[in-house]
């Protein structure tokens, strides 16, 4: 079952969602607290491949790793200026891959991910690391980001205001052999909805449909916070847009025009 924004409207997906129990999840919405209008979820695989291995079509919110990790997912389909949307099989969001199953490994070597940005602490990268199979076959690049210990709006700006990480990350989505990019911290929430946020923006969502992304995390049961996620939000615009803040942060033009024209789809 597909959850479409294009032929239906959030609070009418959200009530069929709700009505079907899709994936099993919508009633988690009302326990994070979370605003039921902006809820799409999908879970199937990506729909027309291009030649290039990528795929020309997805769905906003596409499951990967099903059986491994609960809040891994594609940000391909996530609308954008100009009635484009985000590439998909291109840009990868999720949880620390530690402990990947044989048919995990599979799925991931399938997925064609060159490359892993680890937020996470050196301290959290100890025990336990990646999974040998992604150790073997990405190139894996630190740039910690603090751990947000209470979610809140202060935890998740502070993410945001170390910049030298998120110039690292951004460095990494500036490199055209680094595609497809694989981006976590421990839940795939915090940190990663962070970056995830920033390069979103870049790609030239919306707010709306930036915080739409940030809550599907609820849906795949490790909740959402998305008033700290506002903050964020709002610490960007009041820096005066997104590439004033990845300028700022020392990221060049060359890597934000990288990012764009393999981050952005037809």
């Amino acid at each position: 079952m597909l959850f479409k924004r294009s032929s239906m409207s959030p609070r009418a997906v959200l009530a069929l969602a709700w009505t079907l129990g899709a994936c099993g999840r919508a009633p988690m919405l009302a326990s994070a607290g979370l605003n039921n209008d902006d809820a799409s979820v999908d879970t199937s695989p990506a729909d027309k491949v291009s030649d290039d291995g990528g795929s020309s079509t997805c769905e906003p919110g596409r499951r990967i790793l099903l059986e491994e990790s609960p809040n891994a997912r594609d940000l391909g389909g996530t609308p954008l200026a100009g009635s484009s949307v985000a590439a998909c099989n291109t840009l990868y969001r999720g949880t620390a891959l530690t402990s990947l199953s044989t048919q995990g490994c599979t799925e991931f070597a399938q997925l064609g991910i060159r490359t892993v940005i680890d937020l996470r602490t050196s301290g959290e990268r100890a025990t336990p690391s990646e999974a040998a199979c992604v150790v073997e076959a990405t190139r894996i690049v630190q740039a910690p980001l603090p751990i947000p210990y209470s979610v809140s709006p202060q935890d998740y700006v502070a993410d945001l205001r170390a910049t030298a990480s998120m110039a690292q990350a951004f460095r990494v989505l500036g490199d055209p052999t680094a595609y497809p990019v694989y981006f976590h911290c421990v839940y795939g929430r915090d940190r990663t909805g962070v970056l995830a946020a920033a390069i979103l923006l870049t790609l030239g969502a919306s707010r709306e449909e930036v915080m739409a992304e940030y809550r599907l995390s609820a849906l795949a049961g490790v909740g959402a916070y998305p008033a700290s996620l506002a903050a964020v939000l709002d610490e960007i615009e009041s820096l005066g847009g997104v590439e004033a803040y990845l300028h700022s942060a020392g990221v060049t033009d060359k890597e934000i025009a990288v990012l764009r024209a393999r981050g952005v789809g037809a």
